[in-house]
């Protein structure tokens, strides 16, 4: 799901952490002195991905372990 700047509705490229307050990039420049204390969305999307990724190995992991047992 795309985000959206929360000023123009623009597509957003950065936000604030541990909120849901996301700006496009010129928005973001607009209103912070200093856009490199934002985090970019990509990154964002880059570490849920991860995430989701270790939870599923996981479970793979748990399962294959069950069927061992089976044995």
């Amino acid at each position: 799901m795309q985000k959206k700047c929360i000023i123009c509705g623009e597509k957003a490229e950065f936000f604030i952490k541990d909120t849901n307050t996301y700006y496009c990039k010129e928005c973001a420049k607009e209103h912070f002195k200093d856009i490199s204390y934002l985090k970019k969305v990509e990154e964002q999307a880059k570490e849920l991905k991860k995430k989701i990724e270790e939870k599923i190995e996981k479970q793979e992991d748990e399962k294959e372990g069950i069927k061992d047992e089976q044995i």
